[in-house]
């Protein structure tokens, strides 16, 4: 009795004590304290042991930050929204002047080790611990915003006209299914799907909230979708079951920058190739300079792209093919560069590339070679007649000088001069019995004796004198025979460097066309991308509109 009467006492002290301490403070301040009053944050926040906690999770997309092709990691502002019942923060509200809901930081009561499954850099978990809303039944809403680097797989295949699927996989850490489970906000909305293993998912095909999206300036957004997961992990206790929201971005490249500043360019300086062709000199600096020009780009697409040998990227197809197109440019310059100056004394063209190259592909190119000038044709002529005049048999044999004066006229001015042309060729054909006969003939001294020989001819001067006369005209002719044959010969050399020229002239036509012809066919590799013919338009925002969480909590409430 002594025991009933003292405990009594003690609690109805106890209960004055906390009235007198309410009346002093506010009742938001004194709710707190009395929730915190040995409160554990430690185990979870469920009347039995054996209950299964439930977890509702919704995020908001605020902006897509980067997205790292080379390190492979996308860059994203999300709002979390997590809520779930804890059984330890309940109160009457009629106790403590109305109060229905307070606000409680997060790192005073037990919130859930949430984290980014997939994650590439920084922190997996949420570092912004921020005010949880707590109501009078024990819900818990608790939105922390957060920047998350996940690693995403980058597929260059079609760089810059590709697409990108990335995923963020958010679960909790240590708590298996069989303690804590999750649901997708909002919950009204979940559909059932089969993944690609064949099992049933819950789906949702508006993944995130876009009410306070910023667009990307590089990516439009496609698609944004959500599935929960139950998978099945290896651990120290045997094989268990963890669940997880895993989140679906479908994004496309906005290829203005790229085609601006990239493609065009870039092509614009391999068409520069064909051109190459078209210049007879300097043709090995100008191709040069254009593999320096592309070389240069391809070390721009080296810090864009990732790392990797798996796939080469479209882009870099292209320039690849377009090098090896102007390193090839290079090469056949200078072949028709050291065929364009050849000289025809030290180099004959062989008859089969004659044939080939100056005869058939010219005419299939519709090249034509130009004629000789009238000029060059007279000078031709005029060698022929002194050819021909050196090569009359008259002149094979000693002649009179008086008959060589009588008949002067008759043989530079008749007929027989113009109508009888020989070839050039004929000059050699001189012959040598009247040179012999000058040379060997003996002039008679003044005192009448021969210089050589027994016999002693005398002659008389007037004989001396046309025998100076013949040995003169003799010497004349052979000066032009020297001449004629100079003159044949650097028509031959001339004719022979002008043949080297027309050949480089129909390489640099024929190459001209079948460099077109690769050019356009390398840009259709370009033209191959699948986005550029994607007509999709990118997600609506739709207009900011309350928080996911008070936009759900109270839709919610009968279904916890």
């Amino acid at each position: 009795m002594k025991f009933l009467l003292f405990w009594t006492i003690f609690l109805y002290s106890t209960n004055e004590i906390r009235s007198k301490v309410i009346s002093h403070k506010s009742y938001e301040e004194a709710l707190y304290e009395e929730l915190m009053f040995d409160y554990n944050k430690i185990p979870r926040p469920v009347k039995n042991s054996t209950e299964v906690l439930l977890i509702h999770v919704g995020s908001s997309l605020i902006r897509i930050i980067d997205v790292d092709e080379k390190n492979q990691v996308l860059t994203t502002n999300l709002w979390l929204e997590m809520q779930w019942t804890d059984a330890k923060l309940t109160w009457d509200p009629k106790k403590y002047g109305g109060i229905t809901a307070l606000h409680i930081p997060s790192d005073m009561i037990w919130v859930p080790d949430f984290v980014l499954y997939n994650n590439a850099a920084g922190d997996p978990d949420i570092t912004i611990y921020t005010d949880a809303l707590v109501t009078y039944d024990g819900r818990v809403n608790w939105q922390p915003p957060a920047i998350f680097k996940s690693f995403c797989p980058i597929d260059v295949t079609w760089f810059p006209y590709d697409t990108q699927n990335c995923t963020m996989k958010f679960g909790l850490w240590s708590f298996t299914g069989h303690y804590v489970d999750m649901k997708q906000l909002p919950a009204e909305k979940v559909k059932i799907a089969q993944d690609e293993d064949g099992s049933d998912v819950e789906f949702l095909e508006d993944g995130m909230d876009l009410s306070f999206y910023y667009k990307s300036a590089e990516w439009d957004l496609l698609q944004l979708t959500s599935a929960r997961h139950s998978v099945l992990y290896a651990s120290c206790c045997g094989p268990e079951t963890y669940v997880d929201v895993t989140y679906y971005f479908f994004l496309r490249r906005k290829t203005l920058f790229f085609t601006c500043n990239l493609i065009i360019p870039c092509f614009l300086i391999s068409f520069l190739t064909t051109f190459v062709f078209y210049l007879s000199d300097h043709k090995i600096t100008f191709s040069i300079s254009i593999l320096v020009t592309l070389t240069v780009f391809f070390l721009v697409l080296i810090d864009i792209i990732p790392p990797t040998s798996l796939v080469i990227p479209m882009f870099g197809r292209y320039l690849v093919t377009t090098m090896v197109l102007v390193a090839l440019s290079t090469v056949i310059s200078v072949v028709t560069v050291n065929f364009r100056y050849r000289r025809g004394s030290a180099y004959k063209m062989s008859p089969w590339v004659r044939t080939i190259f100056l005869n058939c592909i010219p005419k299939l190119l519709m090249m034509s070679r130009p004629e000789k000038s009238p000029k060059k044709e007279e000078h031709s002529n005029s060698l022929v007649d002194a050819s021909a005049l050196i090569a009359m048999p008259s002149l094979a044999y000693p002649i009179p000088s008086t008959e060589i004066k009588s008949k002067k006229k008759q043989k530079f001015a008749g007929e027989n001069l113009k109508d009888k042309k020989l070839p050039v060729t004929d000059i050699s054909n001189l012959p040598p019995s009247y040179e012999e006969q000058m040379e060997n003939t003996s002039f008679c001294q003044p005192n009448g004796s021969s210089s050589s020989g027994p016999s002693k001819k005398k002659l008389d001067p007037k004989n001396v004198k046309e025998k100076v006369n013949d040995l003169i005209f003799l010497n004349l002719i052979r000066q032009v025979k020297f001449i004629a044959e100079h003159f044949r010969r650097n028509e031959e050399e001339s004719e022979e460097a002008n043949d080297w020229m027309f050949l480089s002239m129909v390489l640099d036509r024929l190459f001209l066309i079948i460099f077109s012809i690769l050019n356009a066919g390398a840009f259709l590799v370009i033209l191959q991308a699948p986005s550029l013919y994607d007509t999709r338009e990118p997600l609506n925002i739709t207009a900011p509109t309350k928080p996911l969480g008070q936009a759900n909590i109270h839709s919610l409430r009968m279904k916890f």
